[in-house]
């Protein structure tokens, strides 16, 4: 425990006290400022409910929280390679599970930083609205595991490969695809491909979630196969990640 702890120390101080992860927080809170102005602005002009604007917020949180754990699971193994410190570490006595258990929970207080910065943009669009606690519930709920199989998937595939761009390059094209329903019109969804898409998809999986609790306030109990659904991609992504971190790329 005390070297995940110190694992995952190292690299939440990586994130949270360099200067690329100030640069990374500042840009997160620019894009929340600018996307709150131009929403209260849409709702000022009857464009657009409070719901929905909390419900677009929530989306836009979630996949800046997935594209963040893409960029930090891609860096990871193959990062390390690059810097010529992965061998050095896989020589300490520290277990494989244990290494990626402590860059996981540094990933994941990444993750708790992004919640707290959005959540007054979330309050401040949705104050005056419906299900705001709900909202915030289920984001977190939801985006969690959403976000933590994506960085999973990044730290596979940066164990797998030895190659910080090739892991970001594939994990990146993988979350554009799956966070395509944030801007593919409902029509194109309600089809039986899209309809399909949603149903394997983790991402469709919570924004749905937002959607249905948001907008028309529907009970957790009709939430439970999508979260099945976004359960079983954390656990994939999780046992993935296990397989290739056992035995790294390092040549």
């Amino acid at each position: 425990m005390n070297t995940i702890w110190i694992i995952a120390r190292k690299e939440s101080a990586q994130m949270l006290r360099s200067q690329r992860g100030m640069l990374w927080l500042l840009a997160f809170s620019g894009l929340l400022s600018a996307f709150s102005l131009l929403l209260v602005s849409t709702t000022e002009l009857s464009l657009l409910d409070n719901a929905q604007v909390v419900y677009m917020m929530a989306g836009t949180v979630l996949a800046a929280g997935a594209l963040l754990a893409v960029i930090l699971g891609s860096d990871t193994y193959a990062g390390e390679k690059e810097r010529a410190t992965l061998v050095p570490l896989l020589c300490a006595p520290v277990a494989p599970d244990a290494l990626l258990a402590g860059k996981a929970v540094g990933m994941l207080a990444a993750w708790g930083v992004m919640f707290a910065v959005a959540t007054p943009y979330l309050w401040a669009v949705g104050a005056s609205g419906q299900n705001l606690g709900a909202a915030l519930f289920y984001l977190a709920l939801f985006g969690t595991p959403v976000v933590l199989g994506f960085g999973y998937l990044a730290m596979a595939l940066s164990a797998r490969t030895g190659s910080v761009l090739a892991s970001l390059l594939s994990t990146v094209t993988l979350l554009m695809l799956a966070a395509s329903p944030l801007v593919i019109g409902p029509g194109l969804r309600g089809t039986a491909v899209g309809r399909i898409l949603d149903a394997i998809n983790p991402f469709a999986g919570a924004l749905n979630t937002f959607d249905s609790v948001i907008i028309d306030s529907d009970p957790f109990s009709a939430q439970t196969s999508r979260l099945i659904l976004v359960t079983v991609w954390l656990v994939l992504c999780l046992l993935a990640a296990r397989r290739s971190a056992a035995h790294p790329n390092f040549q």
